[in-house]
């Protein structure tokens, strides 16, 4: 996160919260609910349908969650 800014980039390490249609999708089978509540980095900023993003390295993998489905925990700079 860019100190003041409030933006997040590229390194910095996040914990994946989802958000409130998301945590109530499981049913759905929309969501993958192990990544909840685990700890990531962000290998890449994204936008999905105009609305912010990140590709974030979790469990081993790579996948794309909305900004507001995440919390910063370190910041890289």
């Amino acid at each position: 996160m860019i100190q003041g800014t409030g933006k997040m980039i590229i390194g910095d390490i996040v914990r994946i919260k989802g958000n409130f249609q998301v945590q109530h999708a499981k049913e759905l089978g929309l969501v993958w609910p192990e990544v909840y509540g685990q700890i990531g980095v962000i290998v890449a900023l994204a936008k999905r349908l105009h609305i912010p993003a990140a590709k974030v390295m979790v469990l081993g993998e790579v996948a794309e969650f909305d900004l507001d489905e995440l919390e910063t925990v370190n910041e890289s700079r």
